[in-house]
């Protein structure tokens, strides 16, 4: 996350004041982070499988592509209008902002994933059908000998705070 924001405001930009588009991630003033990042990655090496959740990637993605070869992305898309409610809970955020930037970080990640290196999956899925969803991502993952039902058995209801429908979405 750290990174993530270092990045964004070497770009002069933030989580939530997104970088333009064209942005290059290659320039050389970003050469400290791309170390920085390099290390990072390098703590991680002794791990056959990782990976980090982060919505800041979604901005930051061809910077963190262009040092991971074939990253793999998972997609999980929420309703805007939760994200909305989330963000304005949390930080105050209007609905209009919030619902502006959940369009740009979705716009931005479905532009820059590749696609033969991405899944996308809905987060009202897990909710819906851990196990299923589960049994997606570990394929995706390439991942093998995981105990499905006690990872499925881990999501809860209980710990969603707002749902809304594509019904409300509509509305």
């Amino acid at each position: 996350v750290a990174l993530n924001d270092e990045l964004l405001a070497a770009l002069g930009g933030a989580w939530d004041l997104p970088p333009k588009p064209d942005e290059s991630f290659t320039d050389p003033p970003l050469n400290p982070l791309r170390l920085k990042a390099r290390l990072l990655i390098e703590g991680f090496a002794p791990a056959n499988v990782w990976g980090w959740k982060d919505p800041r990637n979604s901005l930051t993605l061809p910077f963190w592509q262009d040092l991971l070869p074939g990253l793999r992305t998972l997609i999980v898309v929420r309703n805007p209008l939760e994200v909305a409610h989330s963000m304005r809970e949390r930080n105050g955020t209007s609905y209009s902002f919030a619902l502006r930037l959940w369009e740009i970080y979705n716009r931005r990640l479905v532009e820059v994933a590749n696609e033969k290196d991405r899944l996308v999956t809905r987060y009202d899925a897990f909710f819906e059908n851990a196990e299923s969803e589960l049994r997606k991502i570990l394929q995706f993952a390439g991942l093998k000998n995981v105990e499905l039902r006690s990872a499925a058995g881990l999501v809860s209801t209980r710990r969603r705070h707002t749902h809304f429908t594509i019904d409300d979405l509509i509305d």
